[in-house]
């Protein structure tokens, strides 16, 4: 009987060294965010604008999410409407987050063109010598979120007034 067991156990750790590895799914937008050191800033800031819904929602999304070391190069008052402003926030996520999925190869071959925000703002693409450019920002890094795609940005996108 033991013998048995053995042989089964064996067996299946062959097979199952033979057998492709399943990949772990990737999770959300706001998953992934949430479990990056250096977006702590936009992740809160999501959570308390209440936008975490849209994030984790179906997409395709492509959020431009800007490190929080960008968001320490805003001004004072800037932060401070971050902080005590709902409305504020909520522009600020609208604004850099597009619906349709947008990798860094999708990007290059957009150059020149502009992206419609959530917000309904226009981000335009550019093709540098130093990298891909959103709205004038630099993009690093994509992330493939099951809902879509994030790229680290080196800075916070023009947060629109209205």
């Amino acid at each position: 009987m033991q013998i048995k067991l053995v042989t089964g156990i064996v067996l299946a750790a062959l097979l199952g060294q033979l057998l492709p590895a399943r990949t772990a799914d990737t999770g959300t937008i706001y998953a992934t965010l949430a479990a990056q050191k250096e977006h702590t800033v936009l992740t809160i800031a999501a959570k308390e604008a209440g936008e975490i819904a849209a994030l984790n929602g179906a997409g395709p999304w492509t959020l431009f999410a800007p490190t929080d070391a960008a968001f320490k190069k805003l001004d004072d008052e800037t932060i401070g409407a971050i902080a005590t402003k709902k409305e504020v926030v909520q522009r600020l996520l609208r604004s850099h987050l597009v619906m349709g999925k947008y990798t860094a190869a999708d990007l290059k071959k957009l150059n020149g063109m502009a992206l419609k925000t959530v917000h309904g703002n226009t981000l335009k693409v550019e093709n540098t010598k130093d990298g891909v450019r959103v709205g004038g920002v630099l993009v690093s890094t994509d992330f493939v979120c099951s809902n879509g795609v994030i790229h680290v940005t080196n800075a916070v996108l023009p947060i629109p007034k209205r």
